[in-house]
């Protein structure tokens, strides 16, 4: 079986190294000079329960992708000997408001559901948990389960995994469009020829819908710009991540924290905005402002691929043989990756696969 996986950043990355390791030849293209631009510029949670508001049908998917993250982590350390950093350190969910804390209240009831140690932190103990927090929070919900990984390191470790699997890697090469004979996609067109497969997964992010509009497939995506900030010389170590309504803190093992994320409407534009910034210190000062004296040691900025329902699209396209979709995951790309490899390489290799992956339907739009 002939792959050919178009878009190097963590998803298809991730999906090139299962199929590879299922024996399929893998061909991965990616039109920038170095994949996982976007993946690499996310501050790396693995936080099912506090990216979603309430309980969504989504759910049970972010949980067995959780669920891998331990022996998928150790299963790239092992094969590149690129620590990606995973910690399961947990999460505090921080309400700033006497509202936000009526509401993670109400969520604690259907998250221990899921997470029968997930627990109400009174304002003290969240305080005395973490120094930095702001004394004006209203309590919050720690989540044991939840970790985070380093995501630069991570796409090192998957692009070498890739390359050491054998899978053949083109970086600096744009897809041009699809090849196909009727309602058959064999192949992807390049600047230098045809690259001929037997399927054919377009895994690119916000730059999806460009390659499926030629054929009339409606697959709505929209850039979101997320900008996170890089702080050093903390005044406390942060122990776990800190998660609010207004923004997020995610410690990293070199003692710095990322602070994010705005989400702009703007196109494809990847400038960092004084707008963009003035958000994410006012965020600071509501949630930890001890930092506001931390040092700014640099920013980062990626495109996230959303969609309208805020759900990826994830699997075959109806109408075409051999034409498979995953994109769209915007802020969960990084929590969804080996699940998503997994359930894509079940589809393409065994026509069928028992991970949830309903509410993902890629046709969901042109019905």
């Amino acid at each position: 079986m002939r792959v050919i996986v178009v878009g190097a950043g963590i998803i298809g990355s991730a999906i090139a190294l299962e199929l590879r390791r299922r024996g399929a030849e893998v061909t991965l293209i990616e039109g920038q000079a170095e994949g996982g631009h976007t993946s690499a510029a996310s501050a790396g949670m693995v936080n099912p329960f506090s990216l979603t508001p309430h309980e969504t049908p989504a759910l049970p998917f972010y949980l067995n992708s959780l669920q891998m993250y331990p022996e998928w982590a150790q299963q790239l350390q092992s094969l590149t000997h690129i620590d990606v950093e995973w910690r399961q350190g947990g999460c505090l969910r921080v309400a700033l408001t006497p509202a936000d804390a009526n509401h993670l209240s109400e969520n604690l009831e259907w998250i221990r559901r899921y997470e029968p140690n997930a627990t109400w932190v009174e304002p003290p103990a969240a305080l005395e948990r973490e120094p930095t927090l702001s004394h004006e929070i209203a309590g919050a919900i720690y989540l044991p389960s939840e970790g985070w990984v380093n995501t630069e390191r991570l796409m090192r470790a998957l692009h070498c995994a890739v390359q050491l699997s054998g899978a053949n890697l083109y970086t600096g090469t744009p897809a041009l469009c699809l090849e196909r004979l009727q309602n058959r996609v064999h192949g992807v067109r390049i600047a230098h020829g045809v690259i001929e497969g037997d399927a054919v997964v377009i895994a690119a992010g916000a730059w999806t819908s460009a390659l499926l509009q030629p054929l009339g497939v409606q697959t709505p995506i929209e850039p979101v710009r997320g900008v996170i900030l890089r702080l050093g010389d903390l005044p406390a170590p942060i122990k776990s991540i800190l998660s609010s309504s207004m923004g997020y803190l995610v410690p990293r093992a070199d003692g710095t924290v990322l602070m994010g994320a705005t989400r702009e409407q703007a196109g494809f534009d990847l400038r960092a905005t004084a707008e963009g910034y003035a958000y994410l210190l006012q965020s600071l000062t509501r949630i930890a402002p001890a930092l506001l004296h931390a040092t700014v040691l640099g920013h980062v900025v990626g495109l996230r691929p959303d969609t309208p329902d805020h759900h990826p699209y994830l699997g075959a396209i109806t109408g075409y043989e051999g034409l498979y979709l995953a994109a769209g995951h915007a802020y969960h790309g990084i929590l969804m990756a080996p699940a998503t490899a997994r359930a894509v390489a079940d589809l393409i290799l065994d026509g069928k696969t028992t991970l949830p992956i309903e509410p993902f339907d890629p046709n969901r739009f042109t019905r």
